[in-house]
């Protein structure tokens, strides 16, 4: 048979395994992780925007429009169209007009051949920024005129 342990190291095993480990906190602000997640993005260092994603999930709501335009700037990178579009209309519904929102959103609708889509989708961001020079630019690759 096994030796059996002292009844002292057997109370200190017992202790030991009773401690509760406390959870790994995140205190790393927010604005760091966007800071940290654009610069892997702008880097093309997809692993650590992921992980920076991952962690900007873990730490603002499902919601926000700062996670939602992260994570469909990521989905667009990673040529995953149809996930950016999703995020995309999402910005769109909560900010019409948003620009960023709404060019990227029309450059997924012309590669998916729905140049009508694209072109109503700069229209409708153009008539909430009617002085945008970039939905004017965009706007212009829809236009008869600027193709010839």
């Amino acid at each position: 048979a096994a030796p059996r342990p002292a009844p002292a190291r057997r109370a200190r095993q017992a202790k030991a395994e009773a401690v509760p480990i406390a959870p790994v906190v995140d205190e790393t602000p927010v604005e760091l992780r966007f800071a940290r997640f654009v610069a892997a993005m702008k880097d093309a260092r997809t692993a650590d925007a992921e992980r920076e994603l991952a962690a900007l999930r873990d730490r603002l709501p499902a919601g926000s429009l700062g996670l939602l335009r992260a994570q469909a700037w990521f989905d667009l990178r990673a040529g995953r169209d149809a996930a950016a579009a999703d995020g995309y209309r999402a910005i769109l519904d909560r900010m019409p007009g948003d620009e960023e929102a709404a060019v990227n959103l029309a450059s997924i609708q012309a590669r998916q051949q729905k140049p009508e889509e694209a072109r109503a989708t700069l229209d409708a961001a153009a008539r909430v920024h009617p002085d945008s020079n970039a939905l004017r630019a965009a706007l212009a690759q829809f236009t008869p005129a600027a193709r010839q």
